[in-house]
């Protein structure tokens, strides 16, 4: 079973590298000096040269250096410069940089991880963020942060304004003077450039601006991005359901395969002591779906559309509580006593709060089989091993507020809430229905506010529609269309559909894509002949996911005996009503969390027994 449960966290991880204990130099040019203790003496640096917890480096006129830190924080270091290694300890890291100018590149840290940079006026939290920093040593400071974002406190507040402001990716900000307020605006283009250009030590300038237009590019996007996601940025707060603080974070902006910029937002956090939650949230300021493809699955909703929220949510429970420290995560699933005891996997379209799109899929473990099961056990109907019935499930619809006249008070969000939790059952009608575990119907009693949401079977009898469903060449995009045939409340008789028995079945229609950070579909000599290494690639690669709930033309899947025939029993009509317009869930996922993840619990994962 241990197995089982690490595969489940490991499947899209990469080996890491295991890390120091101390900073060291890693690259240097020109006059650079590097002190072990903070009353030490200073001597010439050297290549791979260790500064403990209170050493420091300092460049001359003509110095630069590069310095890797334990937690694999990248510090550039440009002339005129010394700063120091405050602190070192497993959870806190701080530098203080008393003059010059650094760009730092921070990694995403493990739960309750703090990496600051002190200067004279303020200190610099960040997690997940790439920065450039100079101070003078009278406290005037400028910030630029190219990714993420920058918490800064004050040393002396100023008088007028707050002690603490955040500064955003693609924006920067001026102090003039310690104790007065800085001022907050976009990055101008000198700024930009400065900034991303390389830093390495020793380089002509014309290397400095190697891939530059590239960097540039990603800029824009940022930028653009920035001026308008406010609103989703609202909407992701209200969404996330009591979320404790994270254990890991990522994000990434890229433009999606239909030319849409997107940001991806990912978490890792445990609601609970003994459950694990993933999220990959998707945010869009316009969403436009330009799929043409005859293989792929008509879109009916409005092009344009503001501030589009997309999501994938991954919930595990355990017997037991998990480790706090996640280093020792693999140890704790390497215990055979070890079990999960439930897991969903939910997909929505949470662009509005109250009117929600979703496709979810639940399993609970099942002691004869030691190993999770999302048959119709999972919505409380008793199923036995290799019966009829035995097949996975889907739960699927649109859920509504329910707060109107005689409504159950139980909004479209804490609906989606239960049902993530699988705390909902099957009514019993025989039509596929849902009732959350108060008795409440799923799809509401109030007045005009009623969901449809339903339970569906996977069928057996007929085939699934696949395309290419063979070897690609090495010039053909990566790219797949399928889609899988259910039985809505496995009841092929529903008398609900008695004039239309085609409703008695819908289908679960996936679009995929594996693309650049452009939006490009690459191609499999993309990876075939690429001489990067598996970073690079995870860097520059996501996978798009575009999901639908479709009608179907026929009432008899045994008919449906190839492909081409499932394309055709597949109506491009959805089988859910959503705002007026199509229904649709659009998700970019990056590999960056878990990437992450793996880097930090790689030393415990090579001490476990084979």
């Amino acid at each position: 079973m241990k197995t089982k449960i690490l595969s489940l966290f490991f499947f899209v991880l990469l080996p890491g590298v295991i890390v120091a204990e101390d900073a060291k130099v890693i690259a240097f040019s020109g006059h650079v000096e590097v002190r072990v203790t903070r009353e030490g003496k200073w001597t010439y640096a050297s290549k791979d040269m260790e500064v403990p917890e209170g050493g420091g480096i300092r460049t001359g006129a003509d110095g630069s250096a590069v310095a890797l830190m334990p937690n694999k924080t990248k510090v550039w270091i440009k002339e005129s410069t010394d700063f120091e290694i405050e602190q070192r300890q497993t959870l806190i890291s701080r530098l203080a940089l008393a003059y010059g100018k650094i760009k730092l590149r921070v990694p995403h840290l493990m739960r309750k991880e703090r990496f600051e940079v002190r200067t004279p006026a303020a200190v610099c939290a960040v997690r997940g963020t790439e920065f450039t920093l100079e101070t003078t040593e009278d406290g005037k400071m400028d910030i630029n942060v190219l990714f993420g974002e920058v918490k800064l406190n004050y040393v002396i507040p100023p008088a007028k304004g707050a002690s603490e402001l955040y500064i955003p990716q693609g924006q920067s900000m001026k102090l003039e003077e310690k104790g007065k307020a800085g001022q907050v605006a976009m990055m101008d283009p000198k700024q930009e450039k400065a900034a991303l250009e390389n830093w390495n030590p020793g380089l002509k300038p014309e290397e400095r601006r190697t891939e530059q237009k590239q960097k540039e590019n990603d800029r824009e996007q940022v930028k653009e991005f920035a001026r308008v996601t406010t609103k989703s940025e609202e909407a992701v707060k209200t969404f996330l359901n009591v979320v404790k603080e994270s254990d890991l974070e990522a994000g990434r902006t890229l433009s999606d395969v239909h030319g849409n910029v997107v940001r991806v937002d990912q978490r890792m956090v445990r609601p609970e002591a003994n459950e694990i939650q993933f999220f990959n949230l998707v945010k869009r300021p316009s969403y436009n779906n330009t799929n043409g493809s005859s293989r792929g699955f008509a879109y009916n909703g409005a092009q344009g559309i503001s501030n589009r929220l997309d999501y994938m949510q991954m919930t595990m429970a355990f017997n037991r509580n998990l480790p706090q420290r996640i280093e020792e995560w693999p140890g704790f699933f390497n215990d055979n006593s070890i079990k999960p005891s439930w897991a969903s996997f939910v997909l929505a379209n949470r662009t509005d709060a109250d009117e929600i799109f979703f496709i979810s899929q639940g399993s609970k473990y099942e002691d004869a089989r030691d190993q999770l099961v999302g048959n119709p056990s999972v919505i409380g109907i008793a199923t036995a091993q290799n019966s009829a019935s035995d097949r996975d499930i889907i739960v699927t619809g649109v859920l509504k507020t329910d707060t109107g006249v005689g409504g159950t008070g139980i909004t479209a969000v804490d609906g989606l809430n239960r049902i993530t939790n699988l705390r909902v059952v099957d009514t019993g009608v025989g039509d596929g229905t849902l009732k959350y575990a108060d008795n409440n119907l799923v799809n509401g009693t109030g007045a005009g506010t009623g969901g449809n949401v339903v339970w569906a079977i996977k069928t057996d009898k007929g085939s699934g529609y696949s395309f290419p469903s063979g070897d690609r060449p090495d010039n053909a995009p990566l790219a797949q269309y399928q889609a899988d045939m259910y039985l809505v409340g496995n009841n092929p008789n529903n008398p609900n559909n008695t004039n239309h028995p085609e409703d008695n079945y819908l289908w679960f229609a996936k679009e995929s894509y594996v693309i650049s950070n452009g939006g490009r579909t690459r191609t499999p000599s993309d990876f075939t002949n690429s001489s990067s290494d598996p970073f690079t690639l995870l860097k520059d690669n996501a996978l798009e996911g575009v999901m639908y709930i479709k009608r179907s033309n026929v009432a008899n899947p045994a008919g449906i005996t190839s492909s081409d025939l499932a394309k055709q029993a597949i109506s491009n009509t959805d089988y859910f009503a959503y705002k007026g317009g199509g229904t649709n869930i659009d998700v970019v996922f990056i590999p960056d969390l878990m990437v992450a993840a793996v880097q930090r619990m790689l030393p415990a994962i090579t001490n476990l027994d084979n």
